[in-house]
């Protein structure tokens, strides 16, 4: 008889979860709930021998092996006129780094910055930011320009929620390494391109980020977005200066929809793999229908603010979609605002799917889920197992 109930104890979540599943399948097919969703890529975990050298020039087997990225974009969309130059990333792990790789066409490579942790987009640039937890709080940042000066720094929010930026936080055992086609500073000859590689430790990455572990487990996903910094340049007297009154270019791989990389909710995903090289199916990040309600209604709350002086927890007042205030995707969010602090809020967003984490946002965008018993990745493995189709429901 004991292992008849260890059995029923054992298979009695997957009948849940199916049960879960099948309430679910209208919500998979419904358009409400086919909310926006950043760029992804897989990250392909190094085998067995394959070694990545750190020198620029982005040359290995290991790199060869896997994909670019999309082409980088206007910051603002793609609906914005396309960058004059080619951008494009990839990215390989291990133990203990994260491989980024980067591609940028260019036919003027110049640069004047050579001083670590100074303002690095001065320059023509590549830069990371990188939010292992997706909270929106002690995300990383990271420059670069083409003759391999740096500036590593970690803000703990938004600079929009009084972030401040702290350049005394340092990757010591990080790598990094530019290869230019030409020289670099000389408008006699043209360019054509040049490539950027950078290993960060993972160690250090998740500095700030209470309860992460590094490094990266298979099938962790991490928020990840990369920006490439263009100024228009002439020619005086045999240098490179700025064109006056002309403002930067920025291209990102993820688009921001705002002329602001410091909006970490937008960034794009990084599913890290141990799978064969291209044999990994990405699947949406479980949560991403609670994750998009909060933020949708943070940013609600930040507009009625702006015109009223307050926050509110009456949804009704909220300029929000009824796919969010009706509860079609996620429960309806519930808004606390303290009786006599009206100038802070908490929204709690609950999921359809029963024992999945409860995601909260707060005003100064500080994001978190509660912990549950039956969590999302849990049933998305269910999903994977049993090849269900139903499993659209949790995207």
């Amino acid at each position: 008889m004991v292992c008849c109930w260890n059995l029923i104890f054992f298979i009695s979540p997957f009948i849940t979860t199916l049960g879960y599943l099948g309430t679910l399948s209208s919500v998979s097919a419904s358009s409400d709930c086919n909310f926006p969703y950043p760029k992804h890529y897989t990250a392909y975990h190094l085998n067995a021998g394959e070694i990545i050298n750190v020198d620029g020039k982005v040359d290995e087997d290991a790199w060869s092996k896997v994909a670019w990225t999309d082409e980088f974009m206007d910051i603002q969309g793609p609906s914005f006129p396309k960058p004059r130059f080619t951008t494009r990333a990839k990215m390989r792990w291990d133990e203990n780094y994260l491989y980024i790789a980067a591609f940028m066409e260019e036919t003027d490579v110049w640069a004047n910055q050579t001083k670590h942790d100074s303002v690095i987009f001065y320059d023509n640039d590549f830069e990371v930011f990188i939010d292992p937890s997706g909270s929106t709080h002690f995300y990383k940042e990271f420059e670069m320009n083409a003759i391999n000066t740096t500036w590593d720094l970690e803000l703990n929010k938004p600079y929009l929620n009084g972030g401040t930026p702290n350049s005394s936080w340092e990757m010591p055992t990080m790598k990094t390494a530019t290869f230019v086609d030409g020289p670099v500073n000389d408008p006699l000859v043209k360019n054509t391109y040049w490539t950027a590689e950078i290993a960060m430790p993972f160690k250090d990455l998740i500095h700030g980020k209470t309860g992460m572990r590094a490094p990266p487990k298979n099938g962790d996903q991490w928020r990840i977005n990369f920006s490439r910094v263009e100024w228009h340049v002439r020619v005086v007297n045999g240098h490179y200066e700025k064109v006056p009154n002309i403002r930067e270019d920025n291209w990102v791989w993820s688009s921001q929809n705002a002329i602001n990389m410091h909006l970490p909710e937008r960034w794009g995903f990084l599913l890290f793999s141990k799978e064969a090289v291209n044999q990994t199916t990405y699947t949406k990040y479980p949560d991403w229908n609670v994750y998009y309600a909060l933020t949708q209604v943070y940013n609600a709350e930040k507009a009625f603010a702006a015109v009223n002086g307050y926050f509110t927890d009456v949804l009704d007042q909220l300029n929000l979609p009824s796919s969010i205030t009706q509860g079609k995707c996620a429960k309806i969010p519930k808004v606390d605002v303290p009786k006599f602090q009206t100038s802070k809020f908490n929204v709690t967003v609950s999921p359809l799917v029963s024992g999945a984490p409860i995601g909260h946002i707060s005003d100064d965008r500080l994001i978190w889920f509660e912990e549950s018993k039956i969590k999302s990745l849990f049933l998305v493995k269910i999903c994977r197992l049993f090849n269900l189709s139903l499993c659209q429901a949790l995207s």
